[in-house]
């Protein structure tokens, strides 16, 4: 067996698992001699010449992985880390190749505190991965090695926390509290180095994630909520989502970012306040509204994640619509006319149906040619007609679309 054990940054932070397990196998190895708690641990073996020699950390965990697995040979082998161990890629390789490993985990990084930390990972796993952050949630970011990774972790952390956020730093045995925006400023740096940020699920805070709206958003809705939230429904609300829509769209063909940031911001409230209601009521939750998003994404680009090739634009919206169509079940141009939403406004939908239709090979196309001028002069035109003769323009339209569809009913 092979047992990962989490030191810590110190040699009094072992657990008595932890010295019992080291008492107990036949080979002991550290990750390095150049920190304090793997001096103290007295192993024969360690690390560093792998970790000197590789220029390719993809690979380094399972080169480690592979060694632990020749000297448990000769029989149990312990392996020691610095930091909690639950963040070192050695135990996650060993782990996911189905060995037998055990892991013992410690103190985290020479901060206590940092026990209770809910996500933990090594400074180029955050890197890789770049996993989403919820600011309500402890952080531990390990083996922040040099300047250089430290300036890169706390770019990564900018878009989650406020640049004085105050944070916990340990090197070389050695912690202080710092602001965020000073992580790459620090003296220095070893392979001990980690990073602590406590959670703040406070909801007034300078810079929020998407986990703190979902908390703002269940706190207006609660008993003692906001009484005009409580009372909404679905249905009460609908129209705000197009209405934030449109206004999300003003502000993107007007150029304005600001307008757009806070617009975008309005449209993803709308969803927000649907996936709360559909919570409390048992109809679904925001993760199944995630999940079946992801997973649509996920089986409608067959030329990204499947065996199709694209080599433009409109060959991968080809692959989508079949996609679609696969997953959707459509049996004929029918099934797809009326499959359109019917709360489009009618010239959207309208156009939307013939260009299906003419895709399907069942329209004719126009050969009369005009511009975009001359074609909403008329438009206009039908609409001043529709006016006077005391018509709705819009209904009319519908009419029409309905009788469109239904003439490719097998």
């Amino acid at each position: 067996m092979i047992t990962v054990i989490g030191l810590g940054a110190k040699a009094d932070e072992l657990t008595f698992e932890a010295k019992k397990a080291i008492s107990d196998a036949a080979t002991v190895a550290v990750k390095t001699f150049k920190t304090a708690a793997c001096k103290a641990v007295g192993a024969s073996v360690s690390m560093d010449e792998i970790f000197d020699e590789s220029d390719n950390f993809d690979s380094l965990d399972e080169t480690v992985a592979n060694k632990l697995l020749k000297l448990e040979k000769s029989g149990d082998v312990v392996y020691c880390t610095d930091g909690d161990g639950i963040s070192d890629g050695v135990f996650r390789v060993l782990e996911a190749a189905g060995k037998d490993v055990k892991l013992v985990r410690g103190v985290s990084g020479g901060i206590r505190r940092a026990c209770d930390a809910r996500l933990t990972m090594t400074a180029y796993g955050a890197m890789d991965a770049r996993p989403y952050i919820d600011g309500g949630v402890a952080v531990e970011i390990t083996e922040i090695g040099d300047a250089f990774l430290a300036g890169e972790v706390k770019l990564y952390l900018l878009e989650y926390f406020a640049p004085e956020t105050k944070v916990y730093f340990s090197s070389c045995g050695k912690t202080s509290e710092i602001s965020l925006e000073e992580l790459d400023r620090q003296k220095k740096y070893s392979f001990d180095a980690c990073l602590f940020i406590e959670g703040d699920r406070s909801l007034d805070k300078a810079r929020y994630t998407f986990a703190d709206l979902m908390r703002i958003m269940a706190r207006l809705t609660a008993p003692d909520g906001c009484p005009w939230d409580k009372a909404q429904t679905h249905e009460s609300i609908r129209t705000n989502l197009i209405e934030e829509a449109y206004e999300a769209v003003d502000a993107i063909d007007s150029g304005d970012t600001d307008a757009m940031r806070e617009e975008i911001g309005d449209v993803l409230l709308q969803a927000v306040f649907h996936c709360d209601m559909a919570a409390r009521t048992g109809e679904f939750t925001t993760g199944d509204v995630i999940s079946e998003l992801c997973g649509k994404l996920y089986s409608r680009h067959t030329h990204i994640f499947g065996k199709d090739r694209a080599g433009d634009s409109s060959e991968a919206l080809k692959f989508w619509e079949n996609a679609k169509a696969v997953e959707k079940s459509y049996t004929s141009l029918y099934d797809i006319l009326t499959r359109l939403p019917k709360g489009f406004p009618s010239l959207l939908r309208a156009q939307k149906a013939y260009k299906k239709a003419l895709k399907a090979g069942r329209a004719e196309k126009t050969e009369e040619q005009t511009n975009e001028t001359e074609l909403g002069n008329k438009l206009f035109e039908l609409v001043r007609l529709a006016s006077a003769n005391g018509i709705d323009a819009e209904t009319a339209l519908n009419k029409k679309i309905c009788e469109y569809i239904e003439g490719f009913k097998d």
